[in-house]
């Protein structure tokens, strides 16, 4: 069986985007960590807390802010 991640985003806040951009990076997001998880080598540390909030990243298009914060997440998950 391969083994499965599953990653919860409870809350992702946009600001700066309209409805639809705003929908794009979320979009964006979602393929990245698809991408990230995929690809990974080893497998993410267990679980020690009830949440994790990740520092704010900064864009200049949906497309960017949406990998920059599955970048971040995938880091925080893999480490």
């Amino acid at each position: 069986m391969t083994p499965r991640v599953e990653i919860v985003i409870d809350e992702l806040v946009v600001r700066g985007f309209s409805p639809a951009e705003a929908r794009l990076a979320a979009a964006a997001l979602e393929s990245r960590l698809t991408t990230l998880a995929s690809e990974g080598d080893g497998a993410p540390r267990a679980r020690e807390e009830e949440y994790r909030r990740l520092p704010s990243v900064e864009a200049k298009s949906p497309v960017q802010a949406g990998e920059a914060v599955a970048g971040a997440v995938w880091d925080e998950v893999a480490r």
